[in-house]
């Protein structure tokens, strides 16, 4: 039963014409719709050199996976100096350049940033034996290379990562003019660069090191499995198993993206992937630009949470971490439960709210026939992670699931891979992977500085001593830490400099290692939903062409649930630490997690079966904190309170139909029904 009506000044949701639909064809909608990039499309004898180069510089990553690994210290100058051309090539010096292929110029730069980062493997063993003595070709080959990323950030990323990278590197030799606990003794020009660029603690470091391994494997696998079709089987699976409930193009937003995003991980390219036809869709079917483009947004964001790959981060956590990926990965599953759990309920809660209605069925593709046509893509990722279980590297493990890909798709004949789909594979790998192969080498300045003077112990010591050595004030900073340092940033710089500055802190105050890196991985992550620079809410109002603050702040109001759940594994470690935990404390873990996320979209949207009035969303905020309170009365308080207001909710409501929704300056007894 549709409602007409408006709340918190939603515009008022028009049923449309569902018999005017076609049969739902995805690829035909994600045809008829792009989204604005920042790179070059490349024509010409530009277009055949980028392809040359970034095939060469796939099947080179390829090789070097499954037959013959090098040291780290060749395998990486390498690896940056594919990157570091092909950016040349693909990002424009400025806006004006997109629309024009790449000039002698950019085609300098290339050569000479990827001369100088190959400079480095071409003379390893001739620097080894000399015990790391740097010459000053060395310095120069260095400060080119330092130079040279500082260009391609501001080509790829923008200019806050640069700021810090400046403001790190500047604090190596400013450390003897300033006062008190920031003062250090200096360090000479040679000194920083042999740091920077000759070791594996500088631009080299484990950030570059994951790039060159797994993260280039992995995205390259995800490339072969979207040029199998496996994306397009994804959606359809989506549209059959949520199309047809209230809401459902946005339910399906959610499926499809944290089914993609798992493999891919990048929210802003996740949305630019899937948000072609789930946004379209949306919008044809009735939602406003905004809300469709929030969706998802908050959809992708999710996907570089959701087990088995996580995005590149996850990769390097295990690197800090030491210990295997397949425990990174198991950690994050019930957290990535929660989190898409939050955000389909409170979507659900916003289409009963409106009376949204879904996709008649009639148009909707049907499951049986979905899995019987292209059910044979998705064996690659079994393959994945049963390797993953059986205790095979995440590196081999992707290097076969390659190799699966290709094999398993030529099982039938719509989806076998001919040599131009392969090579198209090749070449989006690599593609794929440069903005975050250049944000992991801009990194290395902020790694390198912070080892090199050890002002991240200081910044740990000022978290603790702020917040009095207490674990709530100092979530609450490391939050706030993570979230700043996270603006406009791709998910693996964020990590990588807030598992530098402030997990160590939580840490320190008994917060587990895993629990304290997923917390400030989490809280990295939703600054891709969370203004003033939230990427993903960005490229998805470039879309739906919606306003772009209005977009992120429902992102943002959307996901609201999602920025709880971080506190919660804190709070209840058995969520991310199952298997040393009894099946009754992972059951009352969970159970309170749920609880908690239920309270805060009611919240978010004042609504669950009816609209809700102040007094109650003032219980439902206390059952929240109740639940977070290690106390085991205040949780039982939480189940009862919450409990009784959510069943009398139901209770009041049964068999009735969806209440209107009223505007929100109606007073509250109206909006309660």
């Amino acid at each position: 039963m549709v409602r007409r009506g408006k709340t918190d000044s939603e515009p008022v949701w028009e049923r449309p014409d569902f018999d005017s639909i076609e049969t739902l064809d995805v690829d035909k909608i994600s045809s008829q719709h792009d989204t604005e990039t920042q790179t070059r499309s490349l024509t010409g004898y530009w277009a055949t050199l980028f392809t040359v180069v970034a095939v060469a510089s796939s099947l080179f990553h390829f090789y070097t996976a499954g037959y013959r690994p090098l040291p780290a210290m060749e395998q990486r100058p390498i690896h940056l100096a594919f990157m570091l051309f092909l950016c040349f090539l693909l990002f424009p010096a400025t806006n004006k350049g997109r629309g024009r292929n790449p000039t002698l110029i950019d085609l300098g730069l290339g050569i000479v940033a990827a001369v100088s980062s190959y400079y480095l493997a071409h003379n390893y063993l001739t620097i080894v034996l000399r015990g790391g003595w740097a010459t000053t070709t060395d310095i120069i080959m260095g400060t080119i290379l330092c130079l040279a990323i500082l260009e391609a950030c501001r080509r790829t990323i923008g200019m806050f990562l640069i700021v810090l990278s400046v403001l790190f590197t500047g604090y190596l030799f400013l450390g003897p003019y300033l006062p008190g606990i920031l003062g250090h003794g200096g360090f000479s020009y040679t000194r920083i660069i042999r740091q920077l660029y000759m070791s594996t603690e500088g631009l080299y470091g484990i950030a570059v090191g994951v790039s060159a391994t797994y993260v280039y494997l992995f995205i390259l696998f995800g490339a072969f499995l979207q040029k199998s079709g496996t994306t397009t089987f994804f959606t359809n699976i989506a549209f059959a198993a949520a199309g047809h409930s209230p809401g459902g193009p946005a339910k399906v937003a959610i499926l499809a993206s944290g089914m993609m995003g798992m493999i891919q991980g990048s929210s802003a390219a996740n949305v630019a992937t899937t948000g072609l036809f789930t946004i379209p869709l949306m919008k044809k079917l009735g939602f406003r630009g905004y809300f469709a483009a929030a969706v998802e947004a908050v959809s992708s964001c999710g996907g570089q949470f959701l087990p088995p790959i996580m995005g590149a981060s996850a990769f390097i956590m295990a690197e800090y971490l030491q210990m295997p990926y397949s425990y990174i990965a198991a950690g994050a599953i019930l957290p990535a439960a929660l989190y898409y759990g939050a955000v389909f309920l409170q979507v659900h809660l916003r289409a009963r709210k409106l009376g949204m209605e879904g996709i008649d069925r009639k148009h909707l593709p049907k499951v049986g026939k979905v899995i019987m046509r292209d059910g044979h893509l998705v064996l690659p990722l079994f393959v994945l992670i049963g390797m993953l279980i059986f205790g095979f590297t995440a590196l081999f493990a992707a290097f076969f699931s390659i190799l699966s890909v290709i094999v398993i798709s030529s099982m039938r004949k719509h989806s076998r891979m001919g040599i131009r789909d392969m090579v198209d594979a090749l070449e989006a790998g690599a593609r794929n992977t440069i903005s975050t192969a250049v944000a992991c080498a801009a990194v290395g300045f902020i790694v390198g500085s912070v080892g090199l003077s050890g002002i991240g112990l200081l910044f740990t010591q000022q978290i603790i001593n702020l917040s009095g050595g207490e674990l709530l004030p100092a979530l609450l900073l490391a939050a706030a830490c993570s979230l700043l340092l996270s603006f406009g940033l791709p998910t693996t710089s964020v990590y990588i400099i807030t598992a530098t500055l402030v997990a160590p802190s939580l840490v320190q105050l008994g917060v587990a290692p895993l629990v304290a890196h997923l917390f400030c991985y989490y809280w990295g992550g939703v600054s891709a939903i969370t203004p003033p620079v939230a990427l993903a809410a960005y490229v998805a109002a470039g879309i739906a062409g919606s306003p772009i603050m209005k977009t992120g702040f429902t992102a943002m109001r959307l996901g609201i649930a999602a920025y709880l759940v971080p506190f919660i594994f804190v709070y209840w470690p058995s969520l991310i630490l199952w298997w040393d935990a009894s099946l009754l404390q992972v059951a009352v873990a969970l159970g309170g997690g749920i609880i908690a996320i239920i309270c805060v979209s009611a919240m978010s949207e004042r609504y669950f079966t009816r609209m809700l009035s102040w007094w109650k969303l003032a219980i439902l905020g206390l059952t929240v904190i109740l639940v977070l309170h290690p106390s085991a009365v205040a949780n039982g308080l939480a189940v009862i309170s919450a409990g009784l207001l959510l069943g009398s909710e139901v209770w009041a409501t049964r068999g009735k139909a969806i209440p209107q929704a009223v505007p929100e300056s109606a007073p509250a007894a109206s909006r309660e029904g």
